[in-house]
């Protein structure tokens, strides 16, 4: 996910990326939200908003708008192993 566009990209701290997975079985699509708006520099977007400013394939942003799990999961995986110290 983090490679060029329109958009500044941040990596995720070592405690977002906590926040993010201890939060994230409850509530997928929010704790992907609060990620997405600290990675994107974005504190009031909503989700869609974020789909569209993120550097996503158009089929990769339709699966998780709708909340395909395995989507979601990717992208949980992504912001984790691409997380800063």
């Amino acid at each position: 996910m983090v490679t060029g566009g329109a958009h500044t990209i941040t990596r995720l701290s070592k405690r977002d990326v906590e926040a993010l997975l201890s939060n994230y079985d409850a509530a997928a699509v929010a704790a992907l939200t609060v990620a997405l708006r600290r990675v994107l520099d974005q504190s009031g977007a909503t989700w869609p908003e974020l789909l569209n400013i993120a550097p996503f394939t158009d089929t990769r942003r339709a699966a998780l708008l709708v909340g395909e799990q395995g989507a979601l999961d990717a992208l949980a995986a992504e912001l984790n192993e691409l997380r800063s110290l």
